[in-house]
């Protein structure tokens, strides 16, 4: 609570009136690159961790890093830092390289904006927003004093988990998953590949700061981003068959 409590006050000179709420999460990703040999043994990390937050309205959501959030790569000493961006970019992994950084959501336009690093750079998808066919479950817990309750949902072949508050009567959640009638306080991504758990929730007569469309990156459609992503991960895959051969050549 005394982290919720510096967030607001971080966030407080941009303040708005309006009916809003802040869920503050913790993002979890599990790191699917394999150490090279000379690396055995090495220190490094299996998941990255960061603090993100949610500011919310009855119409509109936008998720971004925590004011006071540290980058990754910050807490790092030099070496850590030169290694995992050795091993991010030569992992065919889409997850290893990829990264929401902002998911704006407009309920009312049934629009989407997100922004996406991958590998480096920064594209700003504009597209619908999209419905995630959700089956509530039946299963009920607890999770910071909210009655929670279980959804699934399976996208392609990706499996995904949430469990939302309907005490918190808004269709928001983490990236681009909502749409359940209460909000999403705890999600897990390809069998907990990625994760979001609520560390922190307010509502009450709250001043939020102004939820507004990210500008920031290449403007591309979902196709094209789609498709600079296949092209580069087939450019990582040849770049490390290559490699391979050439190992097999030395020995």
């Amino acid at each position: 609570m005394k982290k919720l409590t510096f967030l607001f006050l971080l966030v407080a000179p941009y303040l708005v009136h309006a009916q809003q709420g802040l869920i503050v999460y913790e993002r979890v990703a599990k790191y699917n690159f394999e150490l090279p040999e000379f690396a055995r043994g090495a220190t490094v990390p299996k998941e990255g961790k960061k603090e993100v937050m949610l500011l919310f309205n009855e119409a509109e959501s936008v998720m971004q890093d925590a004011p006071n959030e540290k980058s990754e790569a910050t807490q790092q000493n030099p070496w850590e830092k030169q290694m995992m961006a050795f091993l991010k970019m030569g992992s065919a992994s889409r997850a290893d390289n990829e990264t929401v950084l902002v998911s704006y959501i407009n309920r009312d336009e049934g629009t989407m904006v997100e922004v996406r690093d991958f590998m480096t750079k920064e594209f700003r998808i504009e597209s619908d927003l999209p419905t995630i066919p959700w089956k509530i479950a039946g299963e009920e817990g607890e999770f910071l004093g909210y009655t929670v309750h279980k959804a699934t949902a399976k996208i392609d072949t990706t499996s995904v988990e949430a469990w939302f508050a309907l005490d918190i009567p808004y269709e928001v959640g983490p990236e681009s998953f909502g749409g359940l009638p209460g909000a999403i306080l705890v999600l897990s991504i390809g069998e907990g590949g990625l994760s979001f758990t609520a560390t922190g929730v307010s509502l009450d007569g709250l001043d939020m700061l102004a939820i507004a469309r990210p500008d920031r990156g290449e403007k591309v459609t979902r196709d094209q981003y789609e498709k600079a992503v296949e092209v580069k991960l087939e450019e990582v895959k040849r770049l490390g068959v290559g490699r391979d051969r050439q190992m097999r050549r030395r020995n």
